[in-house]
């Protein structure tokens, strides 16, 4: 792991256990990071686009201290990595232009994101990075945002998100620094000090999370008939290193015109069209289990009790795993089963109020993660195993401002992407932008040769279901 330089007087962050994980499970194939495609309008951009972006960056790179962590991880160091913020980074080094795919377009994109989804970012700098697809025939051009979820996950997403969003000159802000309370001198000392702390502190909330294991999986056995199983499908593969992505618009006004009419949710919609595109992928392949498909969603507990968590800072967000009802062949029906087995994990998980997997992240020992997930990799180990789910959807909070803006300039459409794991299937991301639900398909090209399949099935699911509205 690679090691930040570091000055006297700089300060040092441990990272959480969930955040640490990111880490841990990264392999050869497999990426930890989160991405963004973004259409924007460039016809104010006089010059070189790619010299735009990188000046606009440097205009507000005090504002996001995130943008100048640096992984540290000296050999001294008894526990999880940290980070350190640089004063100054040279911003032209994470800025690089590419060619625009053939035919362009949102096609065209998507098959850039597609290459750079599984491009390891350099350890040695902040951990993040900015494509710019330019086509000077058109006024319009796409931005390819690569951030490692180390560096921003949840509402730190949306703050980042927030300032490269804000219109104007930013240069004369005050800056943003990180809270000492939550920081440590960069020292040998002081860092041995203070993972000596945190494992103490462990040590000390180890016999009380386990009293809370043993209550949760009390309660789950109660609940068990919420569980769900995932079928062995060709979606659950080893990854080839090879993927395919593409990218869907569904309007706004017709989600919740359906949304309205069946009681349901934007985010139950979202997985109905989901588990029926991928159910037709397999029923066209001769491949469609009995079982239904399970879907692998991230749900924020807002309002989720959290005093007995045993540490602090590994927030509240779980992941239900939701059944897609694929065996029911009425789209209607599907999409009512689907949202009421959503709402009861929902409900239990909230009177639940424990994420006991990022509690128990904080006890993981790193160097085990890590050769586990290459021993998958290594030896092809995913689909003799039984996973969760077959395919990770989730649905990001959304942008309600009007006319959006990304750098200074009108932002059009932007398309969140997430990354791929060794037999979990495809990611489906998506958020609401400027009055659609824009999202974005990722998959292994091992099994799915081009991801516009499933977004086309998608959109024809959600027209089935639109006509049964109207």
């Amino acid at each position: 792991m690679s090691t930040a330089v570091t000055e006297p007087d700089t300060r040092a962050e441990r990272v959480s256990g969930m955040d640490a994980w990111q880490l841990y499970q990264e392999t050869g194939l497999q990426v930890g990071n989160g991405m963004s495609l973004i259409l924007v309008d460039r016809s104010s951009v006089t010059g070189d686009l790619r010299e735009y972006v990188v000046s606009a960056l440097n205009n507000r790179m005090h504002l996001m201290p995130a943008y100048r962590k640096v992984l540290y991880d000296p050999w001294f160091n008894p526990d999880r990595p940290m980070l350190v913020a640089r004063p100054q980074i040279d911003v032209s080094e994470h800025v690089t232009t590419l060619p625009m795919p053939a035919p362009g377009g949102a096609v065209g994109a998507a098959k850039a994101l597609a290459q750079v989804r599984a491009m390891h970012l350099d350890r040695r700098k902040p951990l993040w990075h900015m494509y710019v697809l330019d086509d000077e025939a058109t006024e319009h051009a796409y931005l390819i945002s690569v951030v490692h979820h180390l560096l921003v996950d949840g509402d730190s997403t949306m703050d980042v998100v927030g300032c490269l969003m804000t219109p104007g000159d930013l240069s004369t802000r005050p800056a943003k620094h990180i809270s000492e309370s939550s920081t440590f001198a960069a020292r040998p000392s002081s860092i041995v000090r203070d993972a000596v702390t945190r494992k103490g502190q462990r040590l000390r909330r180890l016999p009380r999370l386990l009293r809370i294991s043993a209550r949760v999986a009390r309660s789950k056995w109660v609940a068990r008939h919420l569980d769900v199983k995932a079928p062995k499908t060709a979606l659950n593969c080893s990854l080839s290193g090879s993927s395919t992505a593409a990218v869907a618009v569904l309007p706004m006004a017709d989600m919740q015109a359906v949304a309205e009419k069946y009681s349901v949710t934007i985010n139950h919609i979202l997985l109905s069209c989901v588990g029926a595109a991928l159910d037709d992928v397999l029923r066209q392949r001769g491949q469609r289990p009995q079982e239904p498909l399970v879907a692998a969603v991230p749900y924020a507990m807002r309002s989720a009790d959290t005093s007995d968590y045993i540490t602090d800072g590994v927030g509240t967000t779980t992941v239900l795993r939701v059944n897609l009802n694929t065996t029911m062949d009425d789209p209607v029906r599907r999409l009512l089963g689907i949202a009421e087995h959503a709402r009861a994990l929902k409900a239990l998980q909230e009177q639940r109020g424990v994420n006991l997997f990022r509690q128990w992240n904080e006890y993981v020992p790193g160097r085990a993660v890590n050769l586990m997930f290459r021993a998958i990799e290594r030896f092809a180990l995913a689909e003799r195993i039984s996973w969760p789910c077959n395919v990770i959807v989730s649905n990001a909070s959304g942008i309600t401002v009007e006319d959006p803006v990304f750098l200074n300039l009108p932002a059009l459409r932007f398309h969140p992407a997430g990354p791929l794991y060794h037999g979990m299937g495809p990611s489906v991301i998506a958020m609401s932008w400027d009055s659609n639900l824009c999202l974005s398909v990722a998959a292994d090209s091992r099994h799915v040769a081009d991801a516009a399949v499933i977004t086309k099935g998608i959109e024809n699911e959600f027209e089935t279901l639109l006509a049964s509205a109207d």
